[in-house]
């Protein structure tokens, strides 16, 4: 009885949980407390408190930095643990859902997103999401933006973290190639007739680059303000399209479509997260989007634009 009297008068308050996952997030004591609405001393106390209370020491501290120590990790996965637990138990009993608003391009939300968000709400049960197309006309707050942006991608562009390379590829339905264009060269692909997602031809330009030839087209083209209705066209057999294979992997998967000179390698820019509202699900949705962008990569699955 002693010890379990002991053990219960040792356990940290909430509170101290909830800053020292904050802080374990984010990595940094001043963006737990702009998050907590305290003051970067209020929430190093509580997780002295709290260290004091367990008698390990969480975190190495430098100047302008922290890092988990061994017994933080450890415990940092039980914390999380509870405290997730704890707010389902919240919300069971107050009847208030989390809301994670995300706005995103039409594309990406359609074939990239969508396939693939039952995975992060699985995770993350009780959490209302709200998806947004970037051309939506609305005021209402997002918490996470997705943006696209074209050329080299950089590491720390836009203040937002790189989770897509945007690699494109030449696709088009088998029965668009007669005989002996089994081994089409890019030559060849421009011979066909040429579905274009932007009026400057921007992925077909960097996909010839890449394959050294000039765009001239040789066939018939047709023009598409977004890459969503050149796929449709590209999947109705209409030509030959630029795509993110990622965009496109059932239809790759099934042969419904065919990925033509594959030895050809272009990037045309890469898609970043920006969080506009911090928050611990915000946080673990930009994770979850950089874990499965890392999963397209592993997969050898090119990317690609919305």
């Amino acid at each position: 009885m002693h010890n379990g009297r002991s053990e219960t008068a040792r356990l940290p308050w909430l509170n101290t949980l909830v800053a020292f996952e904050a802080a374990a997030r984010l990595g940094s004591l001043t963006l737990a407390a702009a998050e907590l609405h305290l003051t970067p001393g209020a929430v190093s106390r509580q997780v002295k408190q709290l260290e004091q209370g367990l008698d390990a020491v969480l975190f190495v501290r430098s100047h302008n930095a922290i890092e988990l120590t061994d017994a933080g990790r450890i415990f940092l996965a039980h914390a999380n643990g509870a405290l997730a637990q704890i707010r389902t138990g919240m919300r069971a009993v107050s009847g208030r859902t989390a809301r994670l608003t995300i706005r995103a391009p039409l594309t990406l939300t359609q074939r990239w997103l969508i396939p693939r968000i039952d995975h992060f709400r699985r995770g993350h049960p009780g959490v209302d999401l709200r998806f947004q197309t970037i051309s939506a006309a609305t005021s209402e707050r997002t918490d996470v933006e997705i943006k696209y942006v074209r050329g080299t991608p950089q590491r720390n562009d836009i203040s937002g973290e790189i989770f897509l390379i945007d690699r494109t590829a030449a696709v088009c339905r088998p029965e668009l190639l007669v005989d002996g264009m089994s081994a089409i060269t890019p030559e060849g692909v421009l011979s066909l007739a040429v579905l274009q997602d932007t009026a400057d031809g921007w992925s077909w330009r960097q996909w010839c680059k890449a394959a050294g030839i000039a765009f001239q087209p040789n066939g018939d083209s047709m023009v598409f303000d977004t890459d969503e209705a050149a796929i449709d066209a590209c999947l109705s057999g209409l030509g030959v399209a630029q795509a993110n294979t990622a965009f496109v992997t059932s239809a790759l998967e099934a042969g419904t479509i065919r990925h033509l000179c594959p030895s050809v390698d272009a990037t045309l820019g890469a898609y970043y997260a920006v969080v506009n509202a911090r928050s611990r699900v915000a946080d673990s949705f930009v994770i979850w989007l950089k874990d499965q962008g890392e999963n397209q990569s592993t997969a050898g699955v090119g990317q690609r634009r919305s």
